[in-house]
């Protein structure tokens, strides 16, 4: 779990102890072939370039373009610490001026910001490219990036932006980037599956991957050593060029199936089982883009799967582009067609298996015909925009540490990019600050608000919840005002607020869970912090919904269709009022919705307050997650005490109440190097607690609150710890050790990793932008 584990990263982060650095400037060059900056350490030369950054400019119908290659400054100001560059051009292809600033700037004494800024007053827009490109002073024993330890070279396109050089004398030179939404970029590769289909799907519009690339081998065999920052451009997968590979038929071998084939025809009768089609080694390679094409019918959904194949074995699902693709709709007499891409990164020269066929688990037929894989040579085309009179700014950061470890560059990584963005903290906070900012990138190539996902894996997503939790976490102004305002313009006519905005498609779930409440509480902190005006009549829309919709009888009581915490996998009908966080989230939407201004009574919020002490079993001695189903526990039920204290700075529950709750989530994984072994390493979010002598157990198909949903999943024992079925994740476990701080509880300091977190719950720690 991460916050036990963050202490093992924490510890390690101690244990490293740099030698001293002593990063500094020098402007290299002259006036009349221009200046560009070099970056020492000490005495010691690590990073120069060849030029300070190159641009494409296109006007918007790309009929004209600008080619700007090995831009240096016409003239510096500065000293060791502090020197930018500055460039007056006059770009004859658009008879238009353009400004550049580049500003290097001595962090601290292991890490240094670069700024490049554009400026051109001449025409209402250009779109651009920018490259940075870094070199090695000297050829690096290795390259690294977050992900590989020793990286062959060409774009690397991974769950956190950075990379690396090791030089001879065991330094580390690590490159970062800001936030998406501050440079203009999107890591996104796929858009959400809609009603018509099933699955992600591959973007076609492919923006940003050569955000950051590395000299391959052929480059370093010619002493060619780089580490590039490429911004702004856009890979069209529809433009361009592409070769028709060849797929070996006899290959494919069938699973569970008979395979009869005809040219361009396969024929499969699948018999009983979980899984029955064919399966093939697809002609992949890394680093490259593949566009998979057939026509297909049948009696049963069809799927088709990806996975890497290393020493034969088969490991993870591929990504970025294809994935959940487990039920593509299907009819028996006509033919539909499939065409989707994906974006393969490096996977260290692996395999990939495709897999074609069902998961329906009864005897059924279904054809596929003129079955075809392409490699994608896309056209680069541009999306950054320049606009008339207004500045374009990227950023990025260079640090230099000994290097230690693979891990602590993944560490380094995080944390120098916090250090670079001004915040202050510890060595997890800094890390999940950086983890923030790295999932928080552009909407789209033609929509450049912000826009910030839980993980990668959830790409291309925005969930309300984790957006309001993540942006709530900062003070940054800005951000905090935008992404509350695109929440509000999901407001339906009821209203609700949306639970997901997700880029290319739509999402029409606006329901009643806690999505509207959390808008109205970051609607209040946005006031509370910055002052700000809030739009009455959506405000006034939303505190109705909220009231009509959860308690229209005004009783005290919440009844609701979903369940208000991301335990959302079931829907009640009619309402229920079985769910503990229910009750405890009514409580605190009528308190924000009072202090908002709107009239509430201290009577109505007591009786809702008692609603939710009224969940806590005096025999059981914890609260029920469900009525239906006492013997579950989870630390959801938790977060509404978070929310109050704080909010509100008052408890709503005792501290008996809190107290007995914790003690009854089971201690798991149990891992004798961590650093409370007696603690375990997971707490489970949602776990059944038994009377005999293990005291707990996974959820059954026979015993769950999830209907259908946990009847499919929870009766074979294959997802016991995994999801909401004894998973562990991060959000509710912090929140709950918190209210148990707040109560008395023993274990909390320990868990928290903090020897003392204060009287108060205080206002987050990431007040920097």
């Amino acid at each position: 779990m991460l916050t036990r584990l963050s202490l093992f990263f924490v510890c390690v982060f101690a244990c490293f102890t740099a030698s001293a650095q002593q990063l500094s400037l020098k402007p290299a060059g002259d006036e009349q072939n221009g200046y560009r900056v070099d970056i020492y350490n000490g005495k010691q030369l690590l990073v120069t370039s060849t030029e300070e950054l190159s641009l494409q400019l296109f006007n918007h119908d790309y009929s004209t373009v600008a080619s700007l290659e090995h831009l240096k400054g016409q003239k510096w100001t500065g000293n060791e610490n502090t020197i930018t560059l500055t460039s007056e051009l006059y770009i004859k292809e658009f008879d238009a001026d353009l400004s550049i600033t580049v500003t290097y700037q001595v962090v601290n004494s292991n890490l240094v910001k670069k700024t490049v800024q554009l400026f051109q007053p001449s025409m209402p827009g250009m779109y651009y490219i920018l490259k940075e490109t870094a070199r090695p002073a000297n050829a690096p024993e290795r390259y690294v990036t977050f992900e590989h330890d020793n990286f062959p070279g060409s774009f690397a396109h991974e769950m956190f932006p950075a990379a690396g050089f090791i030089t001879a004398d065991n330094n580390v030179v690590g490159f970062l980037t800001d936030a998406g939404y501050k440079n203009q970029y999107t890591r996104n590769t796929r858009r959400r599956f809609s009603g018509r289909d099933e699955g992600f799907t591959g973007l076609r519009r492919l923006a940003d991957v050569n955000l950051f690339s590395v000299a391959d081998l052929s480059e370093r065999a010619k002493n060619d050593h780089f580490i590039r920052q490429t911004f702004g451009e856009m890979y069209n997968l529809d433009a361009g060029d592409s070769t028709l590979l060849t797929i070996d038929t006899a290959a494919q071998k069938a699973e569970n199936a008979k395979i009869t084939r005809r040219p361009g025809l396969i024929s499969v009768s699948c018999h009983n089982g979980a899984q029955s089609g064919i399966n093939f080694i697809a002609p992949f390679k890394d680093q490259k883009i593949y566009t998979v094409s057939f026509w297909y019918k049948g009696n049963a959904s069809v799927a088709l799967k990806l996975f890497r194949l290393k020493n034969g074995q088969q490991t993870a699902e591929l990504e970025d582009g294809m994935k959940y693709i487990d039920h593509l709709p299907i009819d028996e007499n006509k033919w539909s067609y499939f065409k989707r891409s994906i974006l393969v990164p490096y996977i260290e020269h692996d395999s990939v298996s495709m897999f074609i066929g069902t998961f329906s688990g009864a005897a059924s037929n279904f054809d596929i015909k003129d079955l075809k894989i392409i490699e994608n040579h896309p056209k680069k085309e541009a999306y950054n925009v320049l606009p008339i009179g207004e500045k374009a700014e990227k950023t990025a950061y260079i640090f230099v540490e000994p290097w230690k470890s693979h891990q602590q560059f993944m560490i380094s990584s995080q944390t120098r990019l916090a250090e670079g963005k001004g915040f202050k903290g510890s060595v997890i906070e800094k890390m999940l600050y950086a983890n923030f900012n790295m999932l928080t990138w552009i909407t789209d190539v033609d929509n450049f608000k912000p826009f910030n996902v839980p993980n990668m894996n959830y790409a291309p997503d925005m969930y309300n919840r984790d957006s309001f939790f993540s942006t709530v976490s900062t003070y940054n102004k800005a951000l905090n005002l935008s992404i509350w305002e695109e929440w509000g313009k999901t407001q339906t006519s009821k209203g609700s607020i949306g639970t997901i905005i997700t880029p290319l498609m739509g999402s029409v779930e606006a329901k009643d869970n806690e999505a509207t409440i959390e808008w109205l509480v970051w609607a209040m902190l946005n006031k509370r912090r910055f002052g700000v005006n809030l739009p009455h009549e959506k405000i006034e829309k939303a505190v109705n919904y909220v009231l009509n919709e959860f308690d229209p009888g005004r009783t005290g009581i919440c009844r609701s269709h979903f369940p208000m915490n991301q335990l959302d996998i079931i829907d009640y009908n009619p309402k229920t009022d079985r769910l503990a966080v229910n009750q405890g989230m009514l409580v605190i939407a009528l308190k924000t919705i009072k202090e908002l201004g709107f009239s509430i009574s201290d009577d109505y919020i007591q009786k809702a307050e008692n609603g939710y002490r009224n969940f806590y079993d005096v025999k059981r001695k914890h609260l029920l997650f469900d009525r239906n189903f006492p013997d579950m526990i989870s630390l959801t039920d938790l977060e509404p005490e978070f929310f109050s204290l704080w909010l509100f700075k008052k408890p709503i529950l005792t501290d008996e109440m809190v107290q007995n709750e914790l003690d009854r989530i089971p201690v798991l994984n149990k891992v004798s190097n961590s650093p409370h072994p007696e603690y375990g390493t997971t707490a489970p979010i949602l776990i059944r607690l038994t009377k005999d002598a293990k005291g707990w157990a996974y959820l059954s198909g026979d015993y769950q609150p999830f209907g259908k949903f946990g009847e499919d999943n929870y009766s074979d024992g294959k997802t016991d710890g995994f999801y909401y079925n004894g998973g562990s994740w991060f959000r509710p476990e912090y929140c709950a050790y918190v209210v148990g701080l707040k109560h008395g509880w023993k274990k909390s300091q320990a868990l928290n990793g903090k020897q003392d977190l204060g009287r108060d719950i205080p206002e987050p720690a990431m007040a920097f932008q």
